[in-house]
């Protein structure tokens, strides 16, 4: 190699310095590419118009509108199909807003047909609402919290195969029938129990533990979504689903009549709009022996505190502090 001057040998230990920063920030923008997860993507639209019925507002699309979801599957809903939000329970209107309100329209939309149909299980019918909502820009925390609702209180089925024989008979010259039997696979829906949100008991226990898991997950930004006896519970939506089947079931056979702590720590029974929501004293998920050894106060919030452990004989007077206000929320005349 040639001698090299001094004023050649600091541009190429500059050339040198430049380069390296751009492999800096070259691999800095792969990994924040590969960090941005891809959740799905929905058609233009939903199209249609709000019309009066019976029990609850319907929506009924103008048009067709699918959503792919990030396995790409496709998940469509035809022309003229009419859903009412009914896959949303109800009583959490108050606090999540009407079906037909804010970012997770969309979802709710695709999220109320298939529940109506039944024509693919509960558990990707539910998990396509969390893409459906976090594709459409509805925060982590937010949408996990959704999640759990539908899946703990919102419809539940079972699509099962089994065997039916079809008949094909056709009468005989001498006047009796001839009859074929074939045996085919089927699919049928096998429909879980819904759970009994008119009754004041386990309306206010399910609103005090949805209050609570929609508190953990935004204190913990979607980290923690359950504090139980056994310890916290994360928030990755595998254990998301095995958490809200026990609550479906503990809701579902009374079991937290008889050991309501079972539950973890609840909130007050309040509508508190999700929101509005506030976060943990001093932004931490309190421990369940933080909470264990409180009394359930008498005449004053439970907000005002570290939440509370349910104890048979306070099932009664916790009723008492639920929250049975009108709900209001706005429907456009169409949505276009």
């Amino acid at each position: 190699m040639g001698h090299v001057s001094p004023a050649q040998l600091q541009r190429l230990q500059s050339i040198s310095k430049q380069l390296s920063f751009a492999a800096v920030l070259l691999a800095f923008g792969v990994a924040k590419g590969q960090a941005a997860e891809f959740f799905g993507t929905f058609s233009s639209g939903p199209v249609g118009q709000f019309i009066d019925a019976a029990e609850r507002p319907l929506f009924e699309l103008s048009n067709e509108f699918s959503f792919d979801d990030p396995n790409g599957l496709k998940w469509s809903v035809p022309k003229g199909a009419k859903v009412d939000g009914a896959s949303i329970p109800q009583s959490l209107w108050s606090i999540i807003g009407g079906p037909f309100e804010g970012a997770y329209l969309k979802a709710s939309v695709i999220h109320d047909y298939f529940c109506e149909t039944k024509s693919r299980t509960a558990h990707d019918t539910h998990r396509n609402f969390y893409y459906g909502m976090r594709a459409n820009g509805v925060p982590g925390w937010k949408a996990k919290a959704l999640y759990w609702a539908v899946v703990a209180y919102g419809p539940g089925w079972t699509l099962e195969a089994k065997v039916v024989n079809e008949y094909q008979c056709q009468s005989s010259p001498s006047g009796g029938s001839t009859c074929l039997s074939t045996p085919r696979v089927v699919t049928a829906t096998v429909e879980k129990p819904a759970l009994d949100l008119e009754d004041p008991q386990t309306l206010a226990v399910a609103m005090g533990k949805f209050n609570a898991i929609a508190r953990n997950l935004k204190t913990s930004d979607g980290a923690t979504l359950d504090v139980l006896p056994t310890g916290a519970v994360d928030g990755s939506l595998e254990s998301i689903d095995a958490n809200a089947a026990n609550a479906r079931e503990i809701f579902a056979t009374s079991a937290y009549r008889l050991d309501p702590n079972s539950l973890g720590v609840i909130l007050e029974p309040k509508r508190i709009k999700l929101d509005l929501i506030e976060v943990w004293p001093n932004n931490r998920v309190p421990s369940f022996t933080d909470v264990q050894a409180r009394e359930l106060p008498r005449g004053r919030d439970l907000d005002a505190g570290i939440g509370v452990v349910l104890r048979p004989a306070d099932v009664e007077r916790f009723v008492q502090r639920l929250d049975l206000s009108p709900t209001e929320f706005s429907l456009p005349p169409k949505l276009d």
